[in-house]
């Protein structure tokens, strides 16, 4: 008898997780409408992209001009916000001894290197000077990357520092995913503003343009590296202690490197060929729906969360990753 009862809550909890995913599907198909109206009427990008006779690959632009005011002035907002990154995470070390959300954000400006190799394959250029101020970096696989992309990668990864801070709070899993929304929202405002100073270009027949310049395919990327970053820190942060939190150094390079290899391939097929309007739009779809996979996971493996129990809270005194999900009994809202 005991076999066939069920509990009204598990049952509540239930109906609640399959509301929440209707939600999703429902909210993922009226976008794919949208963004397919979008694009279907702004069509004319194909035939603004110049292909290689050779290698059939998309030609980066020959000239564009180094904008030195523009420059300056991203070099150096963004490099305050990464500063306000540090400070958050020197505060939250003074609070908690806990180090891993400053060397997240110390680690941030190293994924320039990474950014090297996304570029070449996603189709991105920067305009460079020798003689101009902060005109010149580094040179690597021939791709010359001013200083101002430095300071901008310093400036949007530090933002892991305050994803970490809402980790540790340990809030519901509705507040995650909050958190990361609330990053792919920063990442569009972001470059369609620097986008717009002329600072970088995309170019190559880049799916899914949805406000100006900016192709909404590379948010399945950017705000996942630096998500799969802070989960990492935060599920390991008992191992990242003394000289340990080193090895924290190179994380959000290597993080924002996997989230490129888990979600960008279709995006890349598109932007490196002259397939026409359908195929391009759907290759896009496919590397966002690999970020919701991707995400998906990090809540699930890394963070041990049912994603859709949006109102789960761990409790006090319990340890949130050794609890089996499946086990686990409806929380209050």
């Amino acid at each position: 008898m005991s076999a066939l009862t069920t509990d009204p809550a598990e049952g509540i909890q239930g109906k609640k997780r399959w509301s929440a995913r209707w939600v999703a599907f429902g909210a993922a198909t009226l976008f794919v409408v949208v963004s397919l109206i979008i694009t279907k009427q702004d069509n004319n990008r194909l035939s603004e992209t110049s292909m290689d006779d050779h290698f059939n690959l998309p030609m980066k632009p020959l000239y564009e001009p180094y904008l030195v005011g523009n420059n300056v002035i991203a070099t150096i907002l963004m490099t305050l916000l990464g500063l306000s990154g540090v400070a958050m995470g020197v505060a939250f070390y003074r609070r908690t001894r806990d180090i891993v959300p400053l060397m997240l954000a110390i680690s941030a400006p190293l994924v320039v290197f990474t950014e090297v190799f996304l570029d070449i394959m996603g189709a991105v250029y920067f305009p460079w000077s020798d003689t101009e101020f902060l005109g010149h970096a580094f040179t690597l696989m021939g791709r010359q990357m001013p200083w101002w992309i430095v300071a901008a990668w310093f400036g949007y990864a530090a933002l892991g520092a305050f994803e970490y801070a809402t980790l540790a709070k340990k809030p519901p899993t509705k507040h995650i995913w909050f958190a990361f929304g609330g990053l792919v929202v920063a990442a569009i405002v972001f470059e369609e503003i620097l986008l717009s100073m002329g600072l970088y270009h995309y170019y190559g027949n880049h799916p899914l343009v949805l406000v100006r310049e900016l192709p909404w395919w590379w948010e399945a990327c950017n705000p996942l590296g630096v998500t799969l970053a802070v989960a990492l820190g935060y599920r390991l942060r008992s191992y990242f202690t003394g000289v340990r939190a080193l090895l924290l150094l190179p994380i959000m390079p290597i993080t924002m490197a996997a989230a490129y290899g888990f979600a960008a391939l279709p995006g890349w097929i598109a932007v490196n060929s002259d397939y026409p309007w359908l195929p391009t739009q759907l290759l896009g779809f496919a590397s966002i729906a690999l970020g919701f996979a991707h995400f998906y996971l990090i809540l699930r493996v890394i963070l041990n969360r049912d994603p859709f129990d949006f109102n789960y809270v761990p409790p006090e005194g319990e340890d949130e990753f050794r609890v089996d999900i499946s086990k686990r009994k409806n929380q209050p809202a």
